[in-house]
């Protein structure tokens, strides 16, 4: 029997604290080596023993992992007559691997005679029957009955002369037994001895958790500040519901420099002992994004993340092409693509140079060949060897040197694989779809958080706190409602069974007492204490817990007043100088500036918002709508309108058709329309979508064309008419939707909309839409009438401004104004807003409505000076919804 102590904790977390502590003593001792401290948790610790027994040859049973348990469960559930009776397999069969091992650890008969069972507990009975027949069959060993049979297998172990535990909050039965049977066989058996070193314990009641989490970082700082030696501890029982706030608010007392330069704090002073889930880390979401391909379609806020990923071959070479890829097909407007659609549209002719990344696009064909040559079903140990090699082909993770924490992510992500290779302990064939959802699980499941180096102020929950030792200890979350922790009984094990045996939790007296030692173990693990709550949570108000009733006299205060928040620390020492810059630099004189008709639009709803989009180019990332978006939609009306017009060109030809020969040309300029654009959006237009949309263009069309009908004589002469005129120094490309030619030789200037219009916007003193009076002033041909044409369903109708009472029905002449004078106005009018952008104007200073559509708030940052819209803007846009 080796002569040496092994400690044992109940978490992985004390035991790194343990052995750090003990390596800090020695170092005080001046020793320059020493032996380790074998320090470990009692689940590592019995797998430990039970490996030196299989090396021993005495043991032929396989220890099976806890992933590869749950799968086994998993199966006998999905094959079990009660299969459809389940919402979540998973989940339940977690459940029922909880249930399992808590019948082994506090030794509860499956079950016994005369207690009532309900369907979940018969249900769970013979599941159990099944998951044992298996085990002895294939010669399995589990979690569950494995201090069991190390029990039975004493005599053969090699353990340490002296076995001390340290931090347990409770010992099941099953461990119990084992300890009793080691300490029979003259092994030493103890329990750490803890001296109190509590000198005060304080309460401190926070306005709301906020506050409470704020006031507990500043204290730290403040207890860090005054000894930079000492061991600060941060001790929460709801650590992962609000490890968020946690991290924000910390990072900004204890790190205000991270915020800024991430990287700029070699030796952070504070660590959260919390992971978060191993697929949030982005390194892991690309790898999960690109095995993910073998569907061969990808959804575009996907395929932008791939795009936009450091972890893919060529990342930095193609960085802006990849970026301006992904732009671009936001355009397009459609949720997913094939790749094989994506190949394609990767080599269009319409794609910008500067937008082709071919090299990514490469990347995905290899990865595809290679896909095709594995997709047949395979065991999970070979689904695991490819998804490596695919990732190995995008050069993943295609990073120049991976610092500390992205090492540690990716042996955490080949751990998972690893699991992944070895979760059928029977070696069944699955297909591609199940390999990756299982892995996904693993990933999802799998919580993480690299390891650092220990730091003065530790945040940690309850599990195990209680055998870490601290100089300053705040205790947070400590409300009626909280702690005691409520805790629901598994449903798989009759409630008569969990109290008969004594269980954690089964009973309130049991929580209590266990809460009460705990609290108690706390109080004495520290010199300094303070316990807080918070008064309310939202509209809820808040109680202290009753445990801590006997401390409410000894109040903490609110606020020391030493402690400022960083941001006021800054405010306080800042020099602020304000100034006004509503200019850029000015068009140079004699260079056309480009643009369109939403030029002059922008210009006149702000000027700020024309200058960033015709002279920086500025734009946010389209958003992905299922099936057309508006814009679409009004793009392919204007085809098919294109199209009737091209080949009725007038109202005679129009009037002389019969009902049959008009749907007829309806029918046949919609199909028209629809083919061309599912030439190039083949992914939207599936055959009933195409269906559809024909369907509600022929009956938009037919209902038009009886307005149509009923105007006075016309003739069409351009549709959708490209022209590049200019306009005081800007160079204008316009597209005019329709000319006609009126009987007196005159024109009219027709515009397709099919959303909400109008003609109030063409007020020349308040121009806020310029597109219809720009194409008026620069037509070389006399004008008559300008109109919308409203395509909208249930409002179809011409609105605008005519030179007569007998153009369109139902325009009529404004007498407060001539025709010439209005057309006079405009010009001057649009004069304005080109020598206001050609000068570089670019106040922000929109106009009530410009604010709803417009996607540069971020740049413009106006909500900086307003934090919210005018209200009567909020209202108008609830109104039009």
């Amino acid at each position: 029997m080796p002569d040496s102590k092994t400690i044992i904790t109940p978490s992985r977390r004390l035991s790194r604290y343990l052995r750090f502590q003990h390596a800090n003593d020695q170092l005080r001792q001046g020793k320059h080596a020493w032996q380790t401290l074998d320090c470990l948790p009692w689940s590592a610790w019995c797998r430990r023993l039970y490996a030196d027994l299989q090396l021993q040859q005495k043991q032929p049973q396989r220890l099976l992992s806890a992933t590869q348990q749950e799968w086994i469960w998993q199966g006998i559930i999905k094959r079990s007559r009660y299969r459809d009776k389940l919402l979540q397999v998973n989940a339940t069969a977690r459940q029922v691997m909880q249930a399992y091992q808590l019948c082994q650890q506090w030794s509860i008969p499956i079950f016994p005679e005369g207690v009532y069972l309900s369907e979940d507990a018969l249900a769970f009975r013979s599941w159990v029957d099944s998951y044992e027949e298996l085990k002895q069959k294939n010669q399995w060993l589990d979690d569950a009955t494995l201090e069991t049979c190390l029990r039975d297998n004493i005599d053969k172990l090699e353990i340490a002369a002296e076995i001390v535990l340290q931090g347990f909050d409770e010992v099941t039965l099953q461990q119990q037994q084992m300890l009793t049977a080691l300490s029979e066989q003259g092994h030493v058996v103890t329990e750490a001895d803890v001296t109190s070193r509590n000198k005060s314990v304080a309460v401190h009641a926070a306005a709301d958790k906020r506050s409470e989490i704020q006031m507990a970082a500043y204290w730290a700082r403040t207890r860090l500040q005054e000894n930079p030696a000492a061991s600060i501890g941060i001790i929460t029982p709801r650590l992962r519901h609000h490890r968020d706030q946690v991290l924000s608010i910390f990072t900004a007392i204890l790190s205000p420099g991270a915020v800024v330069q991430p990287q700029s704090l070699s030796a952070p002073s504070w660590s959260v002992a919390l992971g978060k889930s191993l697929a949030d880390y982005p390194m892991v979401d690309t790898a999960l994004a690109l095995i993910a391909l073998g569907r061969r379609r990808i959804a575009i806020q996907e395929l932008g993340k791939l795009l936009h990923s450091r972890f893919i071959k060529g990342a930095e070479q193609e960085l802006s092409a990849r970026a301006m890829f992904d732009m671009w097909l936001r355009q397009l407007g459609v949720e997913e693509l094939s790749l094989r659609s994506l190949y394609r549209l990767s080599e269009a002719d319409r794609l910008d140079l500067a937008c082709r990344c071919e090299q990514f696009i490469q990347l995905l064909k290899d990865f595809e060949i290679s896909f095709l040559s594995q997709a047949r079903s395979q065991t999970l140990r070979q689904w695991a060897i490819n998804f490596s090699q695919w990732l190995t082909l995008f050069g993943w993770p295609a990073t120049t040197g991976l610092n500390s924490d992205e090492h540690q992510t990716l042996l955490a992500w080949q751990d998972c694989l690893s699991e992944l290779g070895q979760l059928d302990p029977a070696g069944k064939k699955v297909s591609y779809t199940e390999a990756c959802s299982l892995l996904r699980r693993l990933v999802k499941d799998k919580h993480f958080q690299p390891e650092t180096a220990e730091t003065p102020i530790q945040v940690t929950g309850m599990t195990g706190s209680a055998g870490m030792q601290f100089d300053h200890l705040w205790i947070l979350d400590m409300q009626d409602d909280y702690w005691p922790e409520q805790s629901v009984p598994n449903a798989f094990i009759p409630g008569s069974c969990l109290q008969e045996y004594n269980v954690p939790g089964a009973t309130a007296e049991r929580r209590l007492s266990h809460a009460r030692s705990l609290l108690e173990q706390l109080r004495q693990s520290a010199g300094e204490v303070i316990v807080s709550y918070a008064m309310q949570e939202g509209d809820r108000e808040c109680r202290p817990s009753p445990l801590i009733k006997p401390w409410l006299e000894s109040r903490y205060p609110a606020r020391p007043v030493e402690i400022a928040m960083p941001a006021e620390l800054i405010f306080e020492t800042s020099a602020l100088e304000s100034f006004t810059d509503n200019e850029g630099p000015p068009v140079a004189a004699g260079k056309l500036a480009t643009g369109g008709s939403s030029l002059f639009r922008d210009q006149s709803l702000c000027a700020f918002r024309a200058f960033a989009r015709h002279r920086l180019h500025a734009s946010s990332l389209q958003t992905i709508d299922i099936g057309l978006s508006a814009a679409q939609r009004g793009i392919l009306t204007h085809l098919a309108l294109q199209y009737l017009w091209q080949r009725l060109r007038d109202q005679e030809q129009l009037l002389y058709l019969s009902e049959k020969e008009r749907s007829t040309l309806i029918h046949s300029v919609v199909s028209e329309a629809i083919k061309f654009h599912a030439a190039k959006l083949p992914e939207v237009f599936s055959d009933r979508f195409s269906e559809l949309e024909q369907l509600r263009l022929e009956q938009l069309l037919e209902q038009w064309l009886q307005i149509e009908r009923e105007r006075s004589p016309f003739k069409v002469v351009a549709t959708e008419d490209w022209q590049t005129v200019e306009f005081h120094d800007l160079e204008l490309r316009l597209c005019v939707d329709r000319i006609d030619e009126l009987v007196d030789g005159r024109y009219m200037i027709v515009d397709y909309k099919t959303g909400p219009v109008s003609k109030s916007d063409w007020n020349p003193e308040n121009l806020i839409e310029p597109q219809l009076p720009l194409y008026a002033v620069t037509e070389h041909r006399e004008i008559a009438a300008v109109a919308f044409a409203s395509l909208k369903p249930g409002n179809l109708k011409y609105t605008g401004e005519a030179d007569g009472e007998d153009i369109l029905p139902g325009v009529k002449p404004d007498e407060t104004i001539t025709w010439p004078e209005r057309m006079a106005a405009w010009r001057a009018q649009l004069q304005g807003l080109a020598n206001d952008f050609r000068k570089g104007i670019a106040t922000v200073d929109p106009l009530v409505t410009a604010c709803r559509q417009c996607d540069l708030h971020t740049l413009c940052r106006i909500h900086e000076r307003t934090a919210t819209l005018d209200s009567e803007l909020l209202m108008e846009g609830d109104d039009n919804g």
